[in-house]
This record gives C-alpha cells, structure tokens and sequence, in this order.
C-alpha cells in the first residue's frame, strides 16, 4: 500500500501466457483476495475499529440540534475535538478521563491561564492551528485521530459530514444561558455515561436563584438601563442586541437592554446611537477594556457624556474558564456577579470571592486563592 493509502497496481491478466493464467488462476485470485482483505483492515478507521470491538454495546443519542448520534461506549471515547470554545470549560468540569487533542484557540485566550494550569494541565500542548474562522480543515484535524468531535451549528461541521467520527452538535436556538449550561453539560454526562453527582450546574443554578431572587423580587419597575458591547475595534463598536445571550444577562441580571430592538449579536452601531440610549450600565465582552472607557482613551469616541461613564459603571466581563460573557460551566457565577455590580446594596460584591470559592471546590474540586480569584473577576487589573 502506498503512502497515500492507495494499493499499488498489479499487472493485469493479460501479460500473463494463456497457460500460465489457467494454471494459476485460483492461487492468484486467491492472493488479490487476500491483498484486499489486508487493505481494508489496514486502513480501518478509528471509530470503525470502535464499532467492531464495541459489538452489540454501541448506542444512539440525540444531540441538542436534534440529530441522532451512533457512539461507541464512553471508554472508546478517548481522543476529543473541541470545535465550540465554550464547550471546553464544561468538559473540564466533569474530570473525564479522556483527553481533548484539538480545540478553537478562543477557548485559551478568552481564559484565565493560571486556573486553565490547574483545570487543564495540558492546555497548552492541545493543537489549535487546524481551525481557520470556526472551520476546521478536515485533513489536518483527521491527522489529530479523534473519536468524536464537538461543535456548534451548521457552519462548525464545514468539511465534516461525510468523515467516519461521530460529530456531536451542541446548537440550540434558545439563547438562554442557563438553559444551555445545563443542556450542554447533561449531554456530555450522556456521551460520556456518566452517573449523576452530588454537584452539577443545575444545582449551582439553584443556589444562584436563591442568592438573587430576593434581591430582583425588590427591583422598582424603572429598571436601569444596560449596555453590553460585543466588540470595540479600530472605531467599530458592536453590540448584543435580542435574542443574543448578552441580552439573555441583561434581562435575567435586572435590566434593560438599550440596544434590545436590534435583532441578534454584534449589532453594529455609532456614538450617536449611544449617546442617545446614554445606559446607566456597560459591559464589555470583548475589545478595549474598561479602563480605558473610563479613561476617555478611545480615539474618537468620547464616553465622557454618558451616565455610566459619571457613574464609573463600565465593567470587563470576568474571565475563568472562559469570559463569562459567553454561556459555559461558569454561567452561574456571571449572573450574580452582574446582579452585584446592577444592585450593589441588595446584593454586595464582597460576597463574591467565598461564593466563587465554594464554586470551583464544588464543580471542579480544586482550591482557588484570594489573588486568583480576583484576576478572575478583574481580568484586567483593577
């Protein structure tokens, strides 16, 4: 076989004398039978190899797009592609023994690395150069031998439709961040058999509500007006507009959405549009940091005229797993961290650290500092 995977040719019947082709037409059909044989069982691929050995054991799941998913058993789910960033920090969180062999890079920057050091000790070995955009160039991630593939939507499984690997999609069109924080991390219990346990995000959710829900039952009906900006680069500003998860935090933290009639993620609009909004509130997902909104460093732009800028309430998402902005294992500690900046009295951030402490012993059974706890929740420095 050659290098390419390709049988080499063999010389046809017809270079062969009459007699000697009747004398050994049997031993040679014999050996093209047997060459074949050699070639297709060389050339197996992983997960048909995973079939093969796993029998009757093999199963069918439904993943969060509705598509059905025929999967080995967990122990042959060895070698992960993690195509959707935020899917990474929930696989982190359920001590899986496998181990994740590629990844989006967002995945890494938008994370805090002294935690990913202790969560993910690997993390900076895992390839992430076989993606371009949220594409995956096909030839380089088969090269990465996985058994099954993670991404998000249609256009993450570019390339990948017609592969022999089990390609689980983790889309969904509810753009709710608790509701896809616990899908996503009860799909991956499913995909990886694993029993439930005494923590989970679900029930973290539930000490969320119990923590806030006092506090938002209290919120006069004038609620604060918020901003979240996607993006602040080379004088373009996006924003999360509805039916995006940025709006989903405005909302469920007790605001108003300023920029809720625009449809979707990273609206584009100009300072006039913001002037005229003028939020009490803004968060900064990604871009410029805080700090230099409230320095007024921004070139042409000037931020000085709004209320939050006055009030000093312009904010960088925090970063642990991944930015918090985004839906993921950390989504419980987002919307009370938000709660705390919006209702500073009814809720006060010096809660935060044992509360975020007490998260990442219980999810993730490790021990967070005092000083890394506070470069989670100020990414930027203070």
């Amino acid at each position: 076989m050659s290098e390419d995977g390709v049988l080499p040719e063999y010389l046809p019947p017809e270079t062969f004398g009459k007699e000697h082709l009747m004398k050994n037409k049997l031993p040679l059909l014999a050996m093209i039978l047997l060459l074949a044989a050699m070639f297709f069982n060389g050339t197996e691929t992983r997960a048909q190899k995973s079939r093969h050995q796993s029998g009757n054991s093999m199963r069918t799941i439904v993943d969060l797009a509705g598509n059905k998913v025929i999967l080995p058993p967990a122990k042959n789910l060895r070698r992960i592609v993690i195509i959707a960033p935020p899917l990474v920090s929930t696989f982190a969180s359920l001590g899986i023994k496998a181990r994740i062999v590629g990844a989006h890079k967002i995945a890494f920057d938008d994370a805090n690395h002294e935690l990913l050091d202790k969560v993910l000790p690997y993390w900076k070995e895992i390839p992430t150069n076989f993606i371009a955009g949220y594409t995956a160039n096909t030839e380089a991630l088969l090269n990465l031998h996985p058994d099954i593939i993670f991404v998000y939507g249609n256009f993450q499984k570019k390339g990948l439709q017609a592969i022999e690997i089990p390609v689980v999609d983790f889309f969904t069109m509810n753009h709710d961040n608790e509701f896809w924080s616990v899908a996503i991390e009860k799909l991956m219990k499913t995909i990886f058999q694993i029993k439930s346990s005494q923590n989970s995000v679900e029930k973290e959710w539930k000490k969320t509500h119990e923590r806030i829900e006092p506090v938002l039952k209290n919120v006069m009906k004038k609620k604060p007006k918020g901003l979240m900006i996607m993006n602040n680069s080379a004088g373009k500003i996006t924003v999360r507009g509805s039916e995006s998860y940025g709006d989903d935090w405005l909302i469920k933290s007790g605001l108003i959405n300023v920029a809720g009639h625009l449809k979707g993620e990273g609206k584009e609009v100009g300072m006039e549009q913001i002037y005229r909004w003028n939020p009490d509130i803004i968060y900064i997902f990604r871009g410029r940091p805080a700090s230099d909104y409230l320095g007024n460093r921004i070139e042409n732009q000037d931020w000085s005229l709004l209320k939050a800028y006055k009030e000093k309430a312009i904010y960088d998402c925090p970063r642990g797993m991944i930015n918090w902005g985004a839906p993921s294992v950390d989504s419980p500690l987002m919307l009370q961290w938000m709660v705390s900046k919006n209702y500073k009295k009814g809720f006060h951030e010096t809660k935060l650290p044992a509360i975020i402490k007490e998260y990442y012993q219980n999810l993730f059974n490790i021990s967070l500092s005092h000083d890394l706890i506070q470069s989670i929740l100020f990414p930027n420095g203070k």
